[in-house]
């Protein structure tokens, strides 16, 4: 993950007259999402002058540490002699004057110069202000910019357009929309503001545009995977990123370091007190680690692989109200990792079947209500969910008969799977390569490796080949062969 730097201002109390409602509220909520995101954050609201200036010195000394870098602003902001005004509260916004301006506000080309001199590092400057129109010398609006190299600068309004102070859940319009899309996995920086730009349009009638210059080279995305932000969560972050579980806590805690300690002579009497304990004196954030853990030690402690092999029985207990916390906890193993993190093409499939197989089991839909809708933001790197209306998987092969002789001298006949297509993708050069084990066997290895690869249950894969397939054997470039010898 990029180490990323955020600056964020609100400001709401200004001169009579100009004070905003939501603009600290705003400032507050996008500061929560990056904390959430793991970004380091500077959060200032209302903001006097000699902040502003300690701010700027705080930004321009920082920076140089990170990847990547955010600032942004909400309060008001204006333009005045071709000069882009970001406004302290000290600042007379009704009545304005340029020396005025420049002793109480940051002013956006002095950003822009610390970007500039670190334009190696993706930027991204978010500006959500002209709040209100006054009648004065100066604009409400923007004077035009060009972005630095490496950096995106997105306003909430187009250039001759005020922004709405409010509307949207007790925030702006702009930052409402912002704080909708800004955890999506998947959905790069031009994409968000994109439906951010759309969602504005749309929720003012066509009265506000919001407008983004850019000149970034590299590819930014706000969540790789840190934030699950689609859905609420109903688990303490504790739990969620169980990395910085307290393992001293308490007898509970101390056993749940038993068996994150990966030696099995302390895991298995560890598992077996922690399965012997009470469920009324666990909550659901202790049900929902010990699930965790559980299919964490599967591989290794064979009490928690006897519990997966008697699954349903084994969480009969923790049921109640259509609720099971504990198979909560299991699922989100499988997809994310200590930190919260979406494993992406790592899945943990430790027990991936026995697990898989509740699925038709009415007793476990909410639980498995609960994962779907925590992978939404990441349906578009898994090849397979589950799913409530679930479907056969068809992968095509490809394959041709051929005798070879033996080191016997006796003939065996192999099928050469030339190609192995699933989803409107070849996948034939990664099932040879991870998975060079299923050659001299049949179809149902074949089958069981496209699960592996697709982490898909094998009774959903279904194989479409031109011949039967009994003795593997793959085709790579010209004529050679993986043969099973």
């Amino acid at each position: 993950m990029m180490r990323t730097l955020a600056v964020v201002i609100g400001n709401n109390s200004y001169y009579k007259g100009c004070e905003l409602t939501n603009a600290v509220e705003d400032a507050k909520a996008m500061a929560d999402v990056f904390n959430r995101l793991g970004y380091d954050v500077i959060l200032t609201t209302d903001m006097n002058a000699d902040q502003s200036f300690a701010l700027l010195q705080e930004f321009d000394s920082r920076i140089p540490g990170y990847d990547a870098s955010i600032f942004y602003f909400a309060g008001h902001g204006f333009q005045l002699d071709g000069e882009n005004f970001l406004a302290s509260i000290e600042c007379q916004v009704a009545t304005p004057n340029k020396y005025h301006c420049v002793g109480t506000c940051i002013m956006l080309s002095q950003v822009l110069d610390i970007l500039k001199k670190n334009s190696n590092k993706i930027n991204i400057v978010i500006i959500d202000a002209c709040r209100k129109s006054f009648d004065r010398g100066g604009s409400s609006t923007f004077t035009p910019i060009h972005a630095p190299k490496g950096t995106l600068i997105a306003f909430s309004t187009s250039p001759n357009e005020g922004a709405r102070d409010g509307g949207f859940e007790g925030h702006s319009i702009y930052t409402g929309a912002l704080l909708k899309y800004i955890g999506r996995e998947l959905l790069s920086v031009e994409e968000l503001f994109k439906k951010v730009r759309k969602t504005v349009f749309t929720l003012t009638e066509g009265q506000q545009t919001t407008w983004e210059h850019t000149s970034l080279i590299g590819d930014f995305y706000f969540n790789t995977g840190q934030l699950i932000y689609s859905v609420a969560l109903p688990y303490d972050e504790l739990v969620i990123k169980d990395n910085s579980f307290d393992t001293a806590k308490d007898e509970f805690a101390n056993l749940i370091g038993e068996v994150k300690s990966y030696n099995w002579n302390r895991q298995n009497p560890a598992i077996d007190k922690l399965l012997a304990l009470h469920v009324e004196n666990l909550d659901k954030n202790r049900q929902f680690i010990l699930g965790r853990n559980l299919l964490q030690a599967s591989d290794n402690a064979f009490h928690a692989s006897n519990f997966f092999e008697k699954l349903p029985d084994g969480l009969k207990k923790y049921s109640k109200d259509g609720e099971n916390h504990v198979l909560n906890g299991i699922l989100f193993e499988i997809y994310f990792d200590s930190f919260g993190q979406f494993r992406r093409d790592k899945l943990k499939t430790h027990c991936f079947e026995q697990v898989m197989a509740l699925r038709s089991n009415s007793s476990f839909a909410k639980s498995f209500e609960f994962i779907r809708n925590g992978l939404s933001p990441y349906k578009d790197a898994l090849p397979w969910t589950p799913g409530t209306a679930e479907r056969f998987i068809d992968v095509d092969v490809l394959a041709t008969s051929e005798k070879y002789k033996n080191i016997l001298d006796g003939e065996e006949t192999h099928e050469i799977i030339i190609k192995v297509n699933v989803l409107g993708t070849d996948i034939t050069e990664t099932i040879s390569s991870r998975y060079g084990g299923i050659v001299g066997r049949d179809i149902n290895s074949l089958r069981g490796a496209v699960a592996n690869f697709l982490n898909a249950p094998v009774k959903l894969v279904q194989i479409n080949s031109n011949i039967d397939i009994k003795n593997i054997s793959f085709a790579t470039g010209g004529n050679d062969k993986y043969l099973p010898w």
